[in-house]
């Protein structure tokens, strides 16, 4: 999984990722909001009726917590659930200065721990992993937000092979499925059967609780077996680096971007989904770059297309990157519509000249 995590979607930083809204805002405070948002406790303190904050964790319950999910930050001496990530700040509760401090942040490890696949449920709190560690053998671990082991106690999860859905998405008839058994680790689903194989796309709905109104959709397609030496579980072609150039003429930027985007289609249409976060932003970069360099022969109604096109692909970017996170196949085709069509009005921009 992408390791800029550590810092990019950990426990403050997730929301300015995915609700740019949130920019003007302080980021420590934000943070008695995100626990008190998610929902659920880990095993041993879990309890399907009560939901979870920091100050009802058992002691020492982060104690084992992975090691990177562990940062140097600073926190409050009287409050240490405020913290920064950045040296010279104070508590918004108190005003006092923040003081060095190792501090566990939730999504600070978004790794595979048996092989497989990671993906982030949309309560933030909930994490999976699904692994395919042998011909017809499919299994389904859960975490929290510090990729700690929880219960399947209250959850339940059915895999589904086929869905039957009109062009407005309703159902015709009943999907191909099985239901998913808890594994007698207490922490794990599994099911066996001879469909599931090597690119072959099926996907999750589970529910973490029993009063969860809407199942959580994960899409999962493997192209090796999972094993411990092969994290993502899928083939190492996503050429992108965390390294963006941005070229320096309008005509290179365009392709540059083109690139990017086709690397997205690529990615969704073989369920790779928590790969697709990194060329996604980069095409939104790209666009960005090429609204501030568009070159010197655009007129003032193609310049007015080429910002209402960059906008949109900007927002599909970061859409892109939350349903990849959130491993939803659907949602993320939909973005990726968005950003389709806005390329497509950025290029017919400059084949026109």
């Amino acid at each position: 999984m992408k390791r800029s995590h550590l810092m990019y979607t950990s426990l403050l930083t997730i929301y300015n990722t995915h609700y740019p809204l949130f920019f003007s805002f302080p980021l420590s405070s934000l943070l008695p909001f995100f626990l008190s948002s998610v929902i659920c406790l880990p095993v041993l303190a879990q309890s399907e009726n009560q939901d979870m904050s920091s100050d009802i964790l058992p002691d020492n319950y982060l104690q084992d917590a992975p090691a990177d999910s562990v940062i140097q930050g600073y926190l409050c001496p009287m409050h240490p659930a405020v913290t920064a990530e950045v040296d010279e700040q104070t508590c918004y509760i108190c005003g006092m200065a923040l003081v060095d401090g190792r501090i566990k942040m939730p999504h600070g490890s978004h790794d595979s721990h048996y092989g497989g696949i990671f993906f982030m449920a949309r309560d933030t709190w909930h994490h999976i992993e699904g692994t395919m560690p042998a011909p017809g053998v499919f299994r389904f671990y859960l975490y929290d937000n510090y990729s700690k082991p929880l219960t399947t106690m209250h959850a339940s999860a059915r895999l589904v092979y086929q869905e039957f859905r009109d062009e407005n998405g309703d159902e015709t008839r009943p999907p191909v499925e099985t239901l998913l058994i808890d594994a007698d680790d207490g922490v794990s689903f599994i099911v066996s059967d001879r469909r599931l194989q090597l690119e072959r796309d099926f996907h999750i709905r589970i529910r973490f609780k029993q009063d969860q109104k809407e199942e959580d959709r994960f899409d999962f397609a493997f192209y090796a077996y999972s094993q411990t030496d092969n994290p993502s579980g899928t083939l190492p072609t996503n050429t992108s680096t965390a390294t963006l150039i941005i070229p320096d003429s309008p005509e290179a930027l365009l392709s540059a971007m083109l690139e990017r985007v086709e690397n997205v289609e690529m990615l969704i249409k073989r369920s790779r989904l928590n790969e697709i976060y990194l060329p996604a932003l980069e095409a939104k970069d790209l666009a960005l770059a090429l609204a501030e360099n568009p070159g010197d022969n655009l007129d003032e109604e193609q310049m007015k297309t080429l910002n209402h096109a960059v906008k949109d692909i900007t927002k599909a970017a970061w859409r892109l990157d939350a349903f990849g996170d959130f491993g939803d196949k659907p949602a993320a085709e939909s973005s990726f519509k968005v950003m389709a069509d806005g390329v497509a009005r950025v290029r017919k921009i400059y084949l026109r000249r």
